[in-house]
């Protein structure tokens, strides 16, 4: 199953006469582009869809200044992960290489150069105790994760160094294993394996969570969740969100169109008060009650339903430009923020949604389902 809703003014899901939509709707490749291969990952600019199988990369949308243009290339290793911005798609393969693809219909694979890492050899001396010429040896960057954003590109090393690609900026500890990385427009996000936060970049609309409005140059520990053991993260746009162990939902930056999840006005005795529009700290979202049907059964009794089994908590959260959807252990999928091209697939027209609202589809549809957001769309396809 590979489907989309939202903005499709360029062609880049390949659905003839739609320019957007509502709901989600099946895509269908051409086989002479993915043969029989199941596509393993998307990932989605403003303007084009960048989909991989294996060993095969297809860029769909606006490429060379033309709508519905398409473009194939077949490469020699496998592809573990793609990250797109307008101005190209970054592939990182399974050898550990960085190579990336032009947003140009004629464009071919290009390996791309970082910085070096120097590593100094030990001082060796002669018999008569003179120092011999020592030499520093550059050794091979083994890429391990990369994020793409619209001012911001990162890569992660195996040996944890940071990348704003293809500069050197920061030197993570040997120790350090990374999880997750993420990337909004001008900020990005990094998850540790044993559950720590970082952020970095431009903070000016509190995308960072540091409760001040500034611009930070390398990765900075987010203290507002330091204790707290992060499972997921999300960068959107101008807003970020996380997920904790313990099935917390937190948010924060930029809420102009609700994608925080956040009201916007909030119900008060004299009136409704307008709520700030950025939240520099985390704030917990409280969410609604689950409305997925695996868990209920009638009740022979009467005609009411009863829940059973373990609790509907978040399990990941993925962000675009202004919307966030959030996916549950039972399936259901919720979405909030900005809806003007139905990127939330709700299935009906809104132009936005300041609290999460439930996806309606069975939800074994997305049960074992991969989510994507792009800046103004949502894909949902099949884990292989």
């Amino acid at each position: 199953m590979l489907a989309f809703s939202g903005f499709n003014g360029f062609g880049q899901f390949a659905v003839d006469g739609q320019r957007s939509g509502n709901a989600f709707t099946g895509i269908s490749l051409e086989k002479s582009m993915t043969g029989e291969q199941s596509i393993l990952h998307v990932a989605i600019s403003w303007s084009y869809t960048a989909y991989a199988t294996e060993k095969h990369l297809m860029l769909s949308g606006f490429l060379s200044g033309t709508p519905n243009s398409t473009l194939s290339l077949e490469i020699s290793e496998s592809i573990v992960q793609l990250a797109a911005c307008d101005r190209f798609c970054l592939v990182l393969c399974e050898n550990g290489k960085l190579y990336k693809v032009r947003t140009e219909s004629d464009a071919q694979l290009q390996e791309v150069k970082l910085e070096a890492e120097v590593q100094a050899l030990p001082q060796k001396r002669n018999i008569f105790g003179e120092l011999k010429s020592t030499s520093a040896q550059a050794t091979r960057i083994h890429i391990t994760h990369i994020a793409c954003g619209s001012n911001i590109n990162v890569a992660i090393s195996e040996t944890n160094a940071v990348y704003s690609v293809p500069s050197k900026i920061h030197q993570l500890p040997k120790h350090f294993r990374v999880k997750q990385l993420q990337c909004g427009f001008e900020h990005a996000l990094l998850l540790s394996a044993n559950g720590d936060v970082y952020s970095w970049g431009n903070g000016f609309r509190g995308q960072l969570g540091h409760d001040v409005l500034r611009v930070e140059e390398i990765p900075v520990l987010i203290e507002a969740l330091a204790g707290i053991k992060i499972n997921c993260i999300a960068a959107g746009g101008w807003h970020s969100a996380a997920i904790s162990a313990f099935g917390d939902l937190y948010a924060w930056g930029f809420n102009s169109n609700g994608q925080l999840g956040i009201r916007m006005f909030k119900p008060t005795p004299s009136g409704d008060f307008k709520q700030p529009t950025v939240f520099t700290l985390p704030q917990i979202v409280e969410l609604s009650e689950c409305k997925c049907l695996r868990k209920k059964v009638s009740v022979e009794s009467d005609d009411t339903l009863e829940e059973m089994g373990e609790e509907c908590v978040p399990l990941r959260v993925y962000a675009g430009a202004r919307h966030t959807l959030l996916q549950k252990n039972c399936g259901a999928v919720y979405a909030t923020g900005w809806n003007a091209h139905g990127q939330l697939g709700l299935g009906r027209k809104v132009e936005y949604c300041d609290e999460f609202e439930h996806v309606d589809c069975e939800e074994n549809s997305f049960r074992n389902v991969r989510v994507v957001c792009g800046a103004w769309c949502t894909v949902i396809f099949k884990k292989s």
